[in-house]
């Protein structure tokens, strides 16, 4: 599988720690947007009542392969080390 272009097998040890955290980082972004407010309440906005919005689940099947891949890379070079 590739990321970035270059397939995970080429990876170093280091270069796979690194993609491992682009991807918790970008969930940990993602999960920290969630406790918006117009994610957990009504909002009165120019006198309309705004319904608050529901923050839909990852479920691009590409992204979550992609990022199990990678975490099992790392872990297998990790264990292997």
């Amino acid at each position: 599988m590739k990321y970035k272009g270059k397939e995970l097998s080429d990876f170093s040890l280091w270069e796979l720690e690194q993609a491992k955290y682009e991807f918790d980082h970008a969930e940990a972004r993602r999960d920290n947007a969630s406790k918006h407010p117009k994610f957990n309440e009504d909002r009165i906005i120019n006198n309309q009542k705004i319904p608050k919005m529901e923050m839909a689940e990852i479920a691009n099947p590409a992204y979550l392969e992609l990022k199990q891949a990678i975490h099992d890379e790392f872990e297998k070079r990790k264990s292997n080390k």
